[in-house]
């Protein structure tokens, strides 16, 4: 830039050394980037879009219209009758039947008696049924379903069931995905099922790949960045892990049923599964863990060993907490994608379905993505219902373990 003489008083005149052909290229150049950044951004908007779509489409598929002949009372009860459910609930409902308070204190105070109730019948705070909105129901594994409507298909035809309803015959706006759902065992009666043993077998599986994969990841990690020789077999070691990162998950699965399932006799157990994943996982780990190990600046090492420590105490005292953060997070998300791994699970043989909790890491299991498999593949369109409660229960799982992420990498996030 340059300045011309002017009158006095006036303010100097700026000129451009940029002669007309250039200004003209490059203002063609600024036209062009944000062209190809309109262009590049529409993909993100689409896939926004198609995620959101299908995350309403799921939720949606959780609630259905249901014409129901009930093998119980068919009596509804208002949510102020019983604000909390359960037992409240479940007098009501005996007391509809013709039961005594006698006779209904004595199924309630007998376990055997109230687990049976409880095996057969579920408790549903319906969002709306033709005697009102928010009414309890009690429905029973025994119902004659009459007629089944999706979510807006009975929002339009409810005027015109409702008025051709028989006099022993409900119409119920059933949202599958309530609390029941989540303290239920599985079942071979959709209206019964549940998800516990499936989030309690993936909790073990969990559990125990944690036990496993952290301590071998960051500690293969600190070996690598730390102690190994810099040499051609340490460079052969990095390469192959880092192509272990991209191996297809039934590879895993394979090595798994051969390995652990049939070689060293595993079975088709929790613990077969938990080693089998804790090896998938395993390159993803010492990958992350080696990356925040690095981040760790140089200085902070000379200045420990500066003042007199030693390899071990630098390490464990300086470099490790430094790089908690960026360790903690590449387990997270590793944990994340073994939470969602189906393919080596149904290799090893877990289980379809599984109507009780396991006792120890040698039990037979199933967990939520294989669960949620196996009610899709049942021929009955009310198991698509359950299906969509368990997916939504396994996304709002992986969604928690992500925010778990991102909040411990800004918690601990520094900028050195």
């Amino acid at each position: 830039m340059s300045t011309v003489s002017n009158p006095p008083g006036s303010a100097p005149r700026k000129t451009s050394l940029l002669g007309e052909q250039e200004r003209a290229r490059l203002q063609r150049r600024k036209r062009v980037g944000q062209a190809f950044a309109a262009i590049t951004f529409i993909p993100v908007i689409l896939a926004i879009a198609l995620i959101l779509t299908l995350f309403a489409d799921v939720i949606f598929d959780t609630l259905s219209w249901q014409v129901v002949e009930p093998n119980n009372s068919g009596q509804t009860f208002a949510w102020s009758e019983a604000p909390l459910g359960g037992l409240a609930v479940m007098r009501l409902e005996l007391s509809a039947q013709g039961l005594s308070d006698s006779d209904i204190e004595a199924i309630i105070s007998d376990p055997a008696e109230l687990t049976r109730f409880r095996a057969r019948n579920r408790i549903e705070l319906m969002w709306h049924t033709d005697d009102g909105s928010m009414r309890w129901v009690v429905t029973n594994s025994r119902d004659d379903r009459l007629d089944y409507y999706g979510f807006f298909e009975g929002f339009g035809q409810f005027d015109r069931l409702a008025a051709d309803l028989g006099p022993d015959q409900n119409i119920y706006l059933n949202p599958w995905l309530d609390f029941s759902f989540l303290t239920r065992n599985n079942s071979r009666t959709p209206v019964v099922a549940g998800i516990k043993t499936a989030i309690a077998g993936s909790l073990w599986v969990v559990g125990l790949i944690i036990l496993f994969a952290l301590p071998l990841g960051v500690g293969a990690a600190l070996y690598l960045e730390e102690y190994a020789p810099k040499n051609t077999f340490t460079r052969f070691i990095e390469v192959n892990i880092r192509n272990l990162a991209g191996v297809p998950s039934i590879v895993y699965g394979i090595l798994g049923l051969y390995l652990f399932v049939r070689l060293l006799n595993f079975g088709p157990t929790i613990l077969s599964a938990a080693v089998t994943l804790s090896l998938l996982i395993l390159p993803v780990v010492i990958i992350a863990a080696r990356e925040a190990i690095r981040a760790v600046p140089s200085s902070l090492r000379e200045a420990s060993y500066g003042l007199g420590a030693t390899k071990w105490q630098t390490v464990s005292q300086v470099v490790l907490p430094n790089a908690v953060a960026g360790i903690t997070t590449g387990i997270i998300l590793s944990v994340a994608r073994a939470i969602g791994e189906t393919a080596p699970l149904l290799l090893i043989g877990a289980a379809a379905f599984i109507p009780f909790l396991p006792e120890g890491p040698l039990s037979r299991y199933t967990v939520m993505p294989i669960q949620i498999y196996s009610w899709i593949a049942e021929n009955d369109v009310e198991f698509y219902n359950v299906a969509s409660a368990g997916i939504i229960v396994l996304l709002t799982i992986l969604l928690l373990l992500y925010g778990l992420a991102f909040f411990v990498r800004r918690r601990f996030e520094r900028n050195w």
